[in-house]
């Protein structure tokens, strides 16, 4: 899934992923009110995210898959609907969204802490698929991260 959007008073528009709008909205460099184009629509990038959060698309095979399935159809990857709810008394691992996977160049997440180590117990998350968090300055295996995590 890619967005072109154009910033007023630009001649060219760039592309980015889902993920990677996502991340230029929260720093800044995209306005939600800029206009973007997704699948031939013209949308504005609010209305983009608003689309978006209804469907993700899979990092495994790329098909869209709905934001309430547990795992996508096609190739059974989890979503983030699948994580498991942790209570607030969990103080082991974070709670939060902010486990992010790549492999072969896609990304997936966020996942919280605990569904990332339960996705690379039962195999859906490799130890060396990279891994980013916010903090880190880049993306290393997971089995870095989630060994430094669990000392």
């Amino acid at each position: 899934m890619n967005y072109r959007v154009h910033r007023p008073g630009d001649v060219g528009v760039k592309t980015y992923s889902l993920v990677d709008l996502r991340v230029a909205v929260a720093s800044g460099e995209v306005q939600l009110d800029w206009q973007t184009r997704h699948n031939r629509k013209r949308m504005t990038v609010l209305e983009a995210l608003k689309a978006a959060s209804k469907s993700y698309e899979c990092y495994e095979c790329g098909k869209e898959i709905s934001s309430l399935a547990a795992a996508c159809p096609s190739c059974g990857a989890p979503t983030r609907a699948a994580q498991p709810s942790l209570r607030p008394t969990t103080t082991t691992a974070s709670s939060t969204l902010d486990f992010h996977v790549a492999r072969k160049g896609k990304r997936f997440g966020p996942y919280t802490e605990a569904a990332a180590r339960n996705y690379l117990a039962n195999g859906r998350i490799r130890a060396d698929d990279l891994c980013w968090r916010p903090g880190m300055d880049s993306w290393v295996p997971v089995s870095q991260v989630l060994q430094t995590l669990s000392r």
